[in-house]
């Protein structure tokens, strides 16, 4: 399972559980992501993975993607927070795409 590097990857920037976000369908290795950002993965539905429907630190099954907050998303002691992908996840986001823009741009 590849895995890749956050400060070379391009991100989407988007909003989920109404906090900014960048998201990558890419496995993101976590060391690599900076202090002060924080990396979950997310878990696409049992119908085709096509809709967000779990957040963790790690999923190895129906992996959707990756994301990178500003704020540590708080985790039940189970490990993972299930979303509602037309509640909690948009895709209208901003127009960051890179790990440094939505550095620079939370310091704001």
């Amino acid at each position: 399972m590849a895995k890749f590097d956050a400060m070379q990857e391009n991100f989407e920037e988007i909003t989920v559980l109404g906090r900014p976000a960048l998201f990558t369908d890419l496995r993101i290795e976590r060391d690599t992501v900076p202090e002060g950002l924080y990396l979950y993965e997310v878990r696409g539905d049992d119908d085709g993975g096509s809709d967000p429907v779990q957040i963790a630190k790690r999923i190895l099954v129906n992996h959707f993607g990756s994301i990178i907050v500003r704020e540590p998303i708080d985790l039940p002691p189970d490990g993972h927070i299930d979303i509602d992908s037309e509640k909690d996840w948009s895709f209208a986001g901003g127009d960051c795409r890179t790990v440094k823009e939505f550095r620079e741009k939370m310091q704001h």
